[in-house]
């Protein structure tokens, strides 16, 4: 019965924050992100353990959310952080940015038009970068990568499983 019971709280946070197309924004520094809601679980790690954190001010996509925690989208995997150091944004997407998002979204691939380009973990020129080892993942010239959506001057992409942006001007929808 109770893992019924947490089966349907789980859908229904997921529909509320799907419905509702929300992101959060990081107000913490060093915050643990949590494999499970809950602060006794394990935190999201490299591969040597060392712990993950997003930066402060760091925006992250909410597919979810419990009582105390959201459930987020951090470099491609779902985690969940505390709400004590995450704050939900107000939808920020204008009618324009609808629009373009909606002509991309028949789309299914980009074409990385360029050579060194930045993978970023927010759609900014001054968001960080993907990385791997400390040293930034670059796509190949040509490469197709799986299109998600668009958010102002950024494709969303799946990148090897990673939920980065690429800036439009390095790549082209197909």
């Amino acid at each position: 019965m109770k893992r019924i019971l947490i089966i349907l709280a789980t859908i229904l946070c997921v529909a509320v924050c799907a419905v509702a197309a929300n992101y959060v924004t990081v107000t913490g520094t060093d915050v643990r992100l949590r494999l499970q809601p809950s602060l006794q679980s394990e935190t999201l790690t490299n591969d040597k353990g060392v712990n993950l954190h997003p930066a402060k001010g760091q925006r992250l996509e909410c597919v979810g959310e419990t009582k105390a925690f959201y459930k987020v989208v951090f470099n491609g995997k779902q985690v969940y952080i505390s709400k004590k150091f995450a704050k939900a944004d107000a939808p920020t997407a204008t009618p324009a940015a609808k629009k373009a998002t909606a002509a991309v979204s028949g789309q299914q691939y980009i074409t990385v038009t360029g050579t060194g380009v930045r993978l970023r973990l927010q759609p900014s020129l001054e968001g960080k970068t993907l990385q791997r080892n400390g040293v930034n993942v670059h796509p190949k010239k040509g490469e197709r990568i799986k299109l998600m959506g668009q958010e102002g001057d950024f494709y969303k992409v799946n990148y090897q499983g990673n939920y980065v942006y690429i800036h439009k001007d390095y790549a082209q929808p197909e």
